[in-house]
């Protein structure tokens, strides 16, 4: 390790980082003692002897790690602001284009000034806005001003759920602003971008533009990602397609995208100035050709606006350029470790960044892997059958472009399904056939049509042309290959302890032929491997006891029931309406795969709400359910016109309550259908009640202990359950009905139920009040315990014969 003392300090200074988030307060700022501990440090290694010398830089670094990350927890004025949610007046500087949906506007702006009760605030922070109604194109150096009411980012705080408020910090969100009518924005002509921003869009509105006027909008979507690092056009069918060919990385700039510019440019310098004989003579050109590479590199990063993406991979291949230059080029992993450093000294967080730990983890990977694939693959010259030069070269290129692409997917592969959820079957064939097609026609056309535009618009155009069709083809390709079912599978969440055991099992198999230790580490590991796969298998089929999950999920309903044994029911499943946030996709099913299930067996539609429904086209889509209940009302919506569809499509059998009187009995634990009545009341009671009253009411219980689920069932649907089902509606666990609003849970109705524990499912701060102070006092009254999924996350509630066992994610 002193031979490489950067790799060390890597680990230092990321250890300090993780110790600062993940145990010390964020609330706690401690600059002051750790700033002193931090000198005493310092002068204690300077006067230690120098065998210990080294040890104790180490434990600098990892005080400044932690340093580091507290310094990124500070809050500014604005993120305490929206705190509060307030209504807010803003004059903000458009900083990005926006992403346009039906009736919906999202971009990201730098406040200049924001008014709040008479008080003047300078800005200079950036948020995400919201336009809900009549949305527009919004230019990038646009100035605005609007009324907006702040908010912070939140959380779906559910096991295995994506840290979305981290994600905004690592982009450089300060919080969310929504405005409800995008009439009310005023446009204020030209705004102020500063350096090197207002210099850049010079350069990217016109080949942002060129590409509008001259794509179809897939072909512009792509190239806009590609060239631009703009991504608000991708589709959410396009980024499937990619997703299910494991081509995600191509729609982002990254460490791919700049190595296949300094490769190039690399390449063509070398060769042209190995035509001088005088050059070769008098300097070394494989350094000059790397350190003039340092130009393009730049400039590409300075195209796509110096993203956060793009500038962790400038910094990357820049570091190994540099390692050219300085004659250091075999000391990669050296390298690797200083384009770390650099990143987290820019950024602590960005080694909390799902793309930077996938870039530097693919070269670890490649860099680790891939000589000893390609030594396998690469022949001889006794081996060589074909004796022509150009085809062996190519069979070479292959060999190494194998040995890459197989080292980087197996390397990425706990980590991708960590995060993705998905195993991508064709990821290998697709990135060996069409990332170099991507990279080397595509991009590389992309960006000399670009520069070119501003010499010759003619012959920009027709390179641009050449690509685009390029692009066409590779499209087709990904689509012929995505529609078979097997292209792609959903994958179980990876613990850290086993990706842990995946690491190592590849650390031991790697020197298990040259050293005695790692084959009792290989052993030891397999052990470790089955004894977790025997534990997991136990726990998800072998359940003993029934236990429920009320899930977090924002402004909605949504609940796992495991039952004895190894059927599972979701009883809705939430969603949010005008938005392109799929919660099923984004908060359900990461709950189901870090639960280790892939299948339920039921699917619960309490009434077609869209914060009950949305979340369930998903679910039922990819989790293979066998029936479908629901309470028989139908809605003219295109939510549940889709869900429907899904559900023919599949072929899972429908049942109302009609076919449902009778109850059901799934593991032992007893199912009763209390609301509504049967078809044959149908016209009666749909007359009588509202959608929310005509909810079905489920009520479940398994030794001695019982679940009730009312939807949201109001004042009068209580009234109607009251007078029908009285004697049937004694429950332990009580989901709140209509996530508290102030017309549920009457007196009477909680009498009746006597819940020893009340479930409260709705959304901080939402605008509907929920759950109304009213209601909390009646519940409060009835002597139940109230949890709250927007303070406590989800909450399981396990029942056996004794008691019931309640825990929750954020306790």
């Amino acid at each position: 390790m002193l031979l490489r003392p950067l790799i060390p300090i890597l680990f230092s200074l990321v250890g300090g980082i993780l110790f600062g988030h993940m145990v010390i307060p964020h609330d706690l700022y401690p600059f002051l003692w750790f700033s002193i501990l931090f000198i005493l440090l310092l002068i204690l290694s300077l006067l230690i002897p120098s065998s210990y010398r080294f040890i104790s830089f180490l434990l600098l670094f990892f005080l400044a790690g932690i340093q580091m990350d507290l310094d990124r927890h500070y809050r500014s004025e604005l993120m305490n602001l929206a705190q509060e949610r307030p209504q807010v007046l803003l004059e903000a500087t458009v900083l990005e284009p926006a992403t346009i949906l039906e009736d919906m506007a999202r971009f990201v702006v730098r406040v200049d000034r924001l008014t709040y009760q008479k008080k003047k605030i300078e800005g200079g922070e950036k948020i995400r806005v919201i336009v809900y109604g009549y949305p527009r194109e919004f230019s990038v150096g646009e100035k605005l001003l609007f009324h907006a009411r702040l908010r912070p980012f939140l959380n779906f705080n559910n096991p295995g759920s994506y840290d979305y408020r981290l994600a905004m910090d690592v982009r450089g969100l300060a919080c969310a602003a929504s405005v409800s009518d995008g009439r009310r924005i005023v446009p204020m002509g030209k705004g102020h971008l500063g350096f090197p921003l207002e210099k850049l869009e010079k350069m990217r509105t016109p080949v942002r533009r060129f590409f509008a006027e001259s794509l179809s909008p897939q072909n512009n979507a792509i190239f806009g990602a590609l060239v631009l690092g703009e991504r608000q056009s991708i589709t959410r069918e396009m980024r499937e397609t990619f997703s299910v060919s494991g081509l995600s990385h191509v729609l982002a700039v990254s460490g791919l995208h700049i190595a296949v510019v300094a490769w190039l440019c690399y390449t063509v310098l070398k060769r042209l100035l190995s035509f001088s004989s005088t050059l070769i003579l008098r300097v070394d050109i494989r350094r000059v050709s790397a350190l003039i590479t340092c130009l393009p590199v730049i400039a590409y990063t300075a195209l796509t606006g110096f993203q956060v993406s793009a500038e962790r991979a400038m910094i990357m291949g820049l570091a190994f350029l540099f390692s050219l230059v300085i004659g250091r080029e075999r000391e990669i992993w050296s390298t690797l470790a200083l384009a770390a450093l650099l990143v987290l000294v820019l950024d602590p967080h960005g080694i909390f960044s799902v793309s930077a730990q996938l870039s530097f983890l693919a070269v670890a990977g490649i860099v680790w892997l891939a000589p000893g694939i390609y030594a396998k693959l690469a022949l001889s010259t006794e081996e060589q059958v074909v004796k022509s030069r150009a085809l062996n070269r190519f069979y070479l290129y292959v060999a190494g472009l194998v040995a890459a692409t197989v080292s980087a997917t197996v390397f990425l592969l706990p980590v991708v399904t960590l995060y993705f959820h998905r195993i991508p079957l064709i990821a290998i064939p697709a990135n060996l056939a069409l990332v170099p097609v991507l990279g080397l026609f595509v991009l590389c056309l992309g960006l000399s049509a670009s520069l070119i535009l501003f010499v010759s618009p003619p012959i920009s155009r027709f390179l641009l042309q050449i690509g685009a069709w390029v692009l066409d083809r590779v499209m087709e390709t990904l689509q012929f290959w995505t529609r078979f079912d097997w292209a792609a599978f959903w994958g179980v969440t990876p613990r850290f302890f086993e990706i842990l055991l995946f690491y190592g099992f590849l650390v031991f198999l790697f020197f298990s032929r040259r050293y005695a230790w790692a084959k009792v580490g290989l052993v030891a590991t397999l052990c470790l491997t089955g004894l977790d796969a025997a534990y997991w298998f136990h726990r998800s089929y072998y359940n003993p006891n029934i236990r429920v999950t009320y899930l977090d999920v924002g402004q909605g309903n949504a609940a796992l029931v495991e039952f004895p044994g190894r059927d599972r029911m979701l009883i809705d499943g939430g969603g949010s309406p005008g938005d392109d946030f799929d919660v099923g996709e984004m908060v359900v099913a990461p709950f189901l795969f870090y639960s280790r299930i892939r299948r339920v067996d039921y699917i619960v539609l309490t009434h077609p709400d869209t914060d009950h429904m949305e979340g369930l086209r998903f679910i039922v889509s990819r989790f293979g359910p066998k029936e479908f209940w629901y309470n028989g009302e139908r809605r003219d919506v295109p939510g549940f016109h889709e869900l429907m569809r899904i559900v023919k499509e599949k072929g899972i059998k429908v049942l109302t309550p009609q076919d449902l009187k009778e109850g059901r009995e799934i593991g032992g634990a007893h199912i009763t259908v209390i609301h509504p009545p049967g078809v044959e009341n149908a016209e009666l009671w749909g007359k009588a009640l509202k959608s929310n009253d005509r909810s079905l009411v489920l009520r479940i219980s398994d030794k001695g202990r019982s679940f009730l689920f009312p939807g949201d069932l109001e004042s009068t649907g209580e009234e109607v359950v009251l007078l029908r089902e009285r004697a049937r509606l004694k429950s332990d666990v009580l989901l709140v009905p209509h996530h508290g609003s102030r017309g549920s849970c009457t007196k009477a109705f909680l009498e009746n139920v006597a819940p020893n524990i009340c479930i409260v499912s709705s959304r901080a701060s939402n605008p509907f009040g929920f759950p109304h102070p009213e209601t909390l006092r009646r519940l409060q009254e009835a002597g139940c315990k109230i949890m709250r999924t927007d303070q406590l996350g989800a909450i399981e509630v396990t029942a056996d014969s004794k008691e019931l066992h309640v825990k929750s994610f954020l306790e």
